[in-house]
């Protein structure tokens, strides 16, 4: 004899039971939870449901289960066919709820069956593989939910998954259907009406023959097909009956199969609304035989360009209005696409394939519609007083006004999209970042972000090293603690709370110094070329200026990188050595990194680490420098020139007067003139262990102590040989003295200052000292 859950009840209580002290969930005071547990030793389909009695199967618990109760079903696997014998009421419904893991039936006699209740919700159950009969069978049911889950046939099995006859006021949503050969994935009979099949996923069998598989058919009246997801199905994923009245169609996502998208055959008032349908052989929509009253509108229909099709079925249009169906069929505001080369075929009226502008002549439909998506892709030009216009996309999300786009749309939401999604951009998050050596710290420009469809509320400023700042403004800066690469990200959030991260690495590095490159080839600093399509660097600076400052980069492992100042960014070689080097990129990696050289002459190369070369500047200004070399030879010399030994000037201690080249360097430098113009004005070469050479701006040659010294100092040589060589001394006082490499003699104004520059003093006295200015 099966106990009854209220004798289960009393004799928890005579034997001191307490229903509040039971491991696991708290079973409700009044009894509205039953149990299904079987893998629990003290379960009994005779027992009372507890928790700690549970059922052993969900039939049992359906055999008593009265309105209001909910039946807990624990995941696992039953092999039973549940058939639901009770009801409930409208305030009070019957719940058959499935565990988090899955709670499958399982067997060739599995499904559910629910005939003549009402009231009744079907929460998470699976039914993977029903034999010879509906997985779901659902009959002369009102008020009926099914929700979660997922139902099929098994392999080669033939029928109907979901099956509804003589239903009426129910929904079933959020669930799995997939098709097996010849089959259907659901059926409304004629008897079934206002019912709600929505947010589905219904698969078919990609190889079932032409003409034969349907993902829903509807036969009843005031049915509604919304927001679900089809796929295959060889007949038509979406078909609607002659006996149909009613039904509508809206916001679904149908893709690739061979059959049609939605085939009306012969229904009567059918709306056909927002959908998007792609990639179907047969066709998008066809509309035929005696169908009335249809409207087809707000539908994006498109074929893929690398889609293919067997013959038969081939390629068909995408919309389709035949037979009767050409007396009051309406068609507008769909956005068509054939995507196939060659052919325009992408409307058919009355049996005649066309074009968009025959289909309007012909038909005097169409007249919204568009045949490619256009810059805006059909956005806010939808008809929102089109019938079973749904005020909300198939993911909910309401209609959205895009400010960036017109609305070209009809009705009281003239902006609303056209197709199953509603296009609401979020921001498009886009910065630069911007190293600052000098001070080891980085500045981040979102200005460049595209706000979406709303303005952008807050920037979200991640530096990479635990500091996280957040704004309304688009630039910030950070000064990091310890020299490294960082990660840096950006997050833009609108003002509907829709966000955007985009992730840059940065390499905010040690500076050992700041230098310019004057190339032996060219006598001409490396600087940025003009008029070129990307940022590459050539010996063409006439001057150690500001675009010609690079920051030599402590790069690790005994390697440099060079920071091109004025851009703020890294100077990179391709690792072919083919393409010019460029600087781009804020981050050192292997392209960025070099090893610095010092030759015996005191010059200086760059041997690429990516491209296992060395740095070749040219002669011509218009070359740009590149990774090439295999040796060391004159075009892959550079003289390192210190920033701060840039553009100096001697004042002669003899004097008081400024040493120039005289003549633009055609005579020999005297210590003659009162103030500072280009003729009195050098760069310091830096040769190494204190020895430099003096490069004039008065005609871009180096000074040399000519003829072994003997001679007076003169700018006329191209490069720093021994005679060019000089030691700095820093004296004392704050001058400083010359001495020639070539004869060990100190650099003199003569007579003096009277006349010309001679290296030819043993010792330092007033005559040999000069003030360095600049």
């Amino acid at each position: 004899m099966r106990t009854s859950l209220f004798a289960g009840l009393c004799a928890a209580a005579l034997t001191g039971a307490s229903l509040l002290t039971l491991a696991g969930p708290a079973q409700a005071a009044d009894g509205t939870t039953l149990y299904v547990r079987p893998t629990v030793t003290t379960c009994s389909d005779t027992g009372p449901g507890t928790y700690d009695q549970p059922f052993c199967t969900i039939g049992a618990a359906a055999s008593v289960v009265s309105a209001g109760q909910t039946v807990e079903i624990s995941g696992g696997v039953y092999r039973e066919h549940v058939t639901v014998t009770r009801s409930g009421t409208p305030d009070a419904p019957i719940v058959f709820r499935g565990g988090p893991s899955s709670s499958q039936l399982v067997g060739t006699a599995a499904g559910i069956t629910i005939d003549g209740q009402h009231d009744i919700r079907i929460e998470r159950i699976q039914v993977p593989g029903a034999a010879d009969h509906p997985a779901l069978d659902i009959r002369n049911a009102a008020r009926i939910t099914v929700e979660g889950g997922g139902y099929s046939l098994t392999s080669g099995a033939t029928g109907t998954v979901v099956r509804l006859t003589g239903v009426t006021d129910s929904v079933l949503n959020r669930f799995f259907v997939s098709g097996s050969s010849l089959t259907t994935g659901i059926v409304l009979d004629e008897a079934t009406s206002g019912v709600r099949l929505s947010s589905m996923d219904v698969v078919g069998n990609p190889n079932d023959p032409v003409e034969q598989s349907v993902g829903i058919r509807v036969e009843g009246p005031d049915n509604t097909i919304a927001g679900n997801s089809f796929q295959r199905f060889t007949g038509a994923a979406i078909s609607v009956a002659a006996s149909a009245r009613g039904t509508t169609v809206a916001n679904n996502e149908i893709t690739e199969g061979l059959g049609y998208g939605v085939h009306n055959t012969g229904a009567t008032g059918t709306a056909i609304t927002n959908n998007t349908i792609q990639d179907r052989c047969r066709g998008g929509v066809r509309v035929e035989a005696g169908s009335t009253g249809v409207s087809v509108q707000n539908n994006r229909l498109v074929k893929s360009p690398n889609h293919s099709c067997p013959s038969p079925p081939g390629h068909g249009t995408q919309i389709a209005v035949e037979g009767g169906a050409t007396a009051d069929t309406v068609v507008d505001y769909n956005l068509a696409d054939l995507y196939l080369s060659g052919s325009s075929a992408i409307y058919s009226w009355n049996g005649t394939p066309m074009g968009l502008t025959a289909f309007r002549a012909a038909s005097g439909q169409a007249a919204h519609d568009l045949d490619t998506p256009g810059p805006t892709g059909g956005y806010d030009s939808a008809n929102s007083a089109a019938p079973g216009f749904p005020a909300t996309d198939r993911n909910g999300t309401a209609r959205v006004d895009d400010p960036a786009v017109p609305n070209t749309g009809a009705g009281p939401l003239p902006y609303a999209d056209r197709g199953a999604v509603e296009t609401v951009r979020g921001p498009d998050t886009r910065f630069a970042l911007t190293p600052n050596l000098d001070t080891g710290s980085v500045t981040v420009d979102a200005s460049a972000t595209v706000p979406g469809t709303v303005p952008i509320a807050t920037y979200r400023f991640d530096f990479g090293d635990g500091t996280v700042v957040t704004q309304g403004t688009p630039i910030a800066t950070h000064r990091y603690a310890a020299r490294n690469t960082y990660s840096v990200s950006v997050r833009a959030t609108g003002t509907d709370g829709r966000k955007d991260d985009t992730t840059h690495a940065v390499s905010v590095l040690p500076r050992t110094g700041t230098v310019g490159l004057l190339a032996t080839s060219a006598l001409r600093y490396v600087a940025p070329m003009a008029n070129v399509p990307w940022p590459s660097l050539a010996a063409g600076g006439p001057d150690l200026g500001t675009v010609a400052q690079l920051d030599l980069v402590d790069a690790g492992d005994g390697k440099v990188a060079l920071f091109q100042r004025s851009a703020g960014r890294y100077v990179s070689a391709d690792t072919a050595g083919v393409t010019a080097l460029t600087y781009q990129t804020v981050v050192v990696g292997d392209t960025e990194r070099y090893t610095l050289v010092r030759n015996a002459d005191g010059t200086v190369s760059l041997k690429s680490v990516a491209a296992g070369k060395y740095v070749t500047a040219t002669a011509n200004a218009t070359t740009p420098l590149v990774a090439n070399g295999k040796t060391i030879g004159t075009e892959q010399k550079f003289y390192r020139v210190n920033v701060a030994d840039a553009d100096r000037s001697f004042k002669a201690g003899a004097n008081g007067k400024y040493v120039t080249a005289e003549s633009a360097g055609a005579k020999p430098l005297i210590a003659s003139r009162t103030s500072v113009g280009p003729w009195e004005r050098f760069d310091l070469a830096d040769l190494g262990n204190g020895q430099v050479g003096l490069f004039a701006h008065a005609n871009n040659r180096f000074v040399c102590a000519d003829n072994a010294g003997l001679n007076p100092l003169i700018a006329n040589r191209t490069s720093a040989g021994a005679w060019e060589t000089f030691t700095l001394i820093r004296n004392a006082d704050g001058t400083v003295s010359l001495k020639a490499t070539v004869n060990s003699r100190y650099v003199t104004a003569d007579s003096g200052g009277a006349k010309p520059l001679i290296a030819n003093r043993t010792a330092i006295g007033p005559w040999e000292k000069f003030t360095l200015e600049g």
